[in-house]
């Protein structure tokens, strides 16, 4: 199926969200109902083997924000096949990567072969044509079969697959036992658990919450109601968007936000502030939830805090842990972008695959014990599981792997995501507070989503 059915005002509305308001919008018609993926590249998996065996020299540019992590695994490649030479540009600060990248889409000049994405921003940038599709039978079979399934998913829009996963954050609960253990309170394992210990804690100790909400991050937020396994919205292809964000599932996790924050459980605080900075050395919040890969931070941040920290699986929604579902904030995949020259464009698949799943590079990338890697053979080795994690004093990755297998299905980016984070802050953050009303608030950010979407060309029906 073919790409240039979308139709215009669809794409520039995507592009717009992204800052990328300079590429060119397709024409032309079929039936499709512009729901397909920008036409594949035509690349097979021997085109990506060839490319390694070949002696031709290419120079492939790269952009990350990762290079403490990725640079020697890119110096062993680089080793291994000479010929292929990787100019690395270290982007900065993740916010700074994506301000650059946007900036040279729109520009339409020095756009990298390669490039960093975490996953949540894929969508915007796959639907505009901005990234290579390079999806093919022999490809999603020989190189998806190294991932795990959920990465290698997330690396997938409207049936195109856009780069290969480099890693995942699967949602972890760490928990501070110095907290905890001083008021006699277990781990939660369910949200009914984790309401009621939060209860005890706060009436013990009003300056203390069980955890807090961003008002930052819709992303954490969003994880909660994941948990709870409702779908707030369906994406189909790359302009058909069903919302159910005031449908009855969704509804009882809302109303469950906030009575948790009725009965200060849950403080609304924005992450990364003093505020945050200042609560988290004091003690403020007996766990924090956050995308596995926060270990390493809390390592380098919280030094102090070594062997009182302990990672947990989130807490199971209903009374039974029997079907724990679990969600994700942050993980990575690397793309190979449309604007690399076709003869190229082997070798840049080749790459990213090599840097994201190769023995070689993942044994680098584990050596350093900072990165929850996406390939099958890391999640899948029974000794990475008993790999004891220093700074915690457990085997952290056997709860990081646990966590992954349970990610919740259905689940999906918008292709207006960046609006879909803007209206939060706008919309629902005024609502995180005790007393707020989130669900007429829900109803209102679908109303303006839809408002939003349908006037920039896409197609939108609501549910619930």
């Amino acid at each position: 199926m073919k790409f240039k059915g979308m139709c215009v005002k669809a794409m520039a509305a995507v592009a717009s969200l992204a800052m990328m308001t300079g590429i060119a919008a397709c024409g032309g018609g079929n039936d499709n109902g512009g729901t397909s993926a920008p036409a594949s590249s035509g690349i097979t998996m021997a085109d990506v083997k060839a490319a390694l065996e070949s002696d031709k020299d290419i120079t492939l540019n790269y952009w990350t924000w990762r290079t403490d992590i990725e640079q020697d695994s890119i110096d062993a490649f680089q080793a291994k096949y000479p010929h292929i030479k990787i100019n690395v540009t270290a982007t900065g600060a993740a916010s700074d990567h994506y301000t650059k990248f946007q900036n040279v889409v729109k520009s339409g000049k020095d756009i990298p072969d390669v490039v960093q994405l975490e996953y949540d921003y894929l969508p915007q940038y796959a639907v505009t044509g901005s990234l290579l599709n390079f999806s093919d039978p022999t490809i999603e079979s020989e190189m998806g079969a190294l991932y795990n399934s959920a990465a290698w998913e997330n690396s997938h829009v409207a049936g195109g697959l856009y780069g290969t996963p480099f890693d995942q954050g699967p949602e972890i609960m760490f928990v501070r036992h110095d907290v905890l253990d001083k008021y006699g309170i277990e781990i939660p394992k369910t949200w009914e658990e984790f309401e009621q210990a939060g209860i005890k804690l706060h009436q013990a100790d009003p300056t203390k919450y069980m955890s807090f909400i961003d008002t930052t991050d819709v992303r954490y937020m969003a994880q909660i109601i994941r948990s709870s396994g409702a779908i707030p919205w369906t994406v189909e292809g790359v302009q058909n968007v069903e919302l159910s964000m005031t449908d009855s599932k969704v509804k009882e996790a809302v109303d469950f936000i906030q009575r948790l924050i009725d009965e200060d459980v849950l403080e609304p605080v924005a992450n990364k502030s003093d505020e945050y900075n200042r609560g988290f050395a004091e003690g403020r919040w007996a766990v924090q939830f956050d995308g596995c890969w926060k270990g390493t931070s809390f390592k380098s941040q919280q030094p102090q805090l070594a062997g009182v920290m302990e990672p947990a699986l989130t807490p199971a929604w209903g009374n039974s842990t029997s079907d724990w579902k679990t969600g994700e904030v942050g993980g990575s995949m690397i793309a190979v972008t449309s604007a690399t020259a076709k003869e190229k464009q082997a070798a840049a698949i080749a790459f990213v695959n090599w840097l994201c799943s190769d023995e070689a590079s993942l044994k680098i990338v584990e050596d350093m014990g900072s990165v929850f890697l996406a390939a099958k053979s890391f999640q899948e080795d029974p000794a990475q599981a008993e790999v004891v994690n220093d700074y915690f004093g457990m085997p952290a990755n056997k709860v990081y792997f646990d966590a992954a297998s349970k990610l919740s299905s259905g689940w999906s980016v918008l292709p207006f995501n960046s609006q879909y984070a803007t209206t939060y802050k706008d919309i629902i953050v005024p609502e995180l507070k005790k007393g707020g009303d989130l669900n007429a608030a829900f109803a209102k950010w679908q109303d303006s989503l839809k408002t939003y979407a349908e006037g920039q060309g896409f197609t939108i029906t609501t549910k619930g």
